[in-house]
């Protein structure tokens, strides 16, 4: 009987010290001084932002913070903004205060469709962004060369956010998303660099709404190009009297536009009109072109 009493003791002992060490790293706080900021941002990855949380001092483990978050189902409901960290953080306070309680300042979420112009971007923006100043971001999108690179996409950022934050963001995603896949591709003649690319796929998102047309499209511009015919396209109507490309992107292409230029669809068709039911309508001939002009646009 006393043997069973002591192993009991034993057991509930080793228990208690098994509770403590797990308890002790959560329940004690890190003493911070002053304010900290720290913005979650969308995209990271929950052991990149454990390992930011532990290199800033705002928890002792970063692995101890991503069990806890993993064993009380809260690693998928970290919520996305900027925090302020205080006086006494313990790592289940902040673990709650990141998952439950949410930000000081949430991110706003803006979407950029696929083909939008500079200005159109911007005044996108400053719907969530009022104190946005059109003149800086213009600036700032031609001194950095940025035209064709503001990526079209989903977007989250803070209320604090100004011109360099947005241009910055959007020209990041453009790197990430569309860089590698213009590099390691082989150019179709007779483009010869990125920016020609990103040109020919501004100019597609303005004269298809498929993928399937803006391949064929695609192929029809090389084509002309490619045999000295000026591209004749009305969303840049300097293609009309110059051959070639225009200087610039017209406006910011998205992926399925480039991948578009990458890929082109060759056909006999040389010319092409999007008719008032909005479907594509080609000619191999102009004289053909000239019909569908009369069939479908009159």
């Amino acid at each position: 009987m006393y043997k069973d009493n002591a192993l009991k003791k034993i057991v509930a002992i080793t228990l208690l010290i098994g509770v403590l060490v797990v308890a002790y790293p959560l329940f004690s706080p890190i003493v911070i001084e002053g304010e900290k900021i720290f913005t979650i941002n969308e995209g990271e990855s929950l052991k990149s932002l454990s390992a930011r949380l532990e290199e800033e001092g705002l928890v002792t483990s970063s692995t101890l913070l991503r069990m806890y978050l993993s064993f009380n189902d809260k690693d998928t409901k970290v919520q996305l903004g900027e925090y302020e960290f205080m006086g006494n953080v313990s790592l289940f306070s902040l673990a709650h205060q990141i998952t439950d309680e949410g930000p000081k300042s949430p991110l706003l979420s803006v979407t950029v469709p696929e083909g939008s112009t500079s200005l159109e971007i911007f005044q996108i923006f400053v719907k969530a962004l009022p104190l946005l100043n059109k003149d800086t971001f213009s600036s700032l999108v031609e001194s950095s060369n940025l035209n064709g690179k503001l990526f079209p996409s989903t977007y989250h950022l803070l209320p604090s956010y100004q011109e360099a934050n947005v241009i910055s963001l959007m020209s990041d995603v453009y790197l990430k998303k569309v860089g590698p896949i213009v590099k390691d591709a082989v150019l179709p003649e007779p483009l010869t660099k990125e920016s020609d690319v990103i040109i020919l796929a501004s100019i597609l998102e303005g004269e298809a709404n498929t993928e399937k047309d803006m391949k064929i499209v695609a192929g029809i511009l090389l084509e002309r190009m490619r045999i000295g015919m000026p591209l004749q396209v009305d969303v840049a109507m300097e293609t009309y009297k110059e051959k070639g490309l225009p200087k610039k992107p017209i406006n910011n292409p998205g992926l399925v536009a480039i991948t578009a230029v990458l890929n082109p669809v060759y056909t006999e068709y040389l010319y092409y009109i999007t008719g008032n039911d909005g479907e594509m309508y080609y000619a191999k001939t102009f004289n053909d072109h000239k019909r569908n002009i009369q069939k479908y646009l009159k």
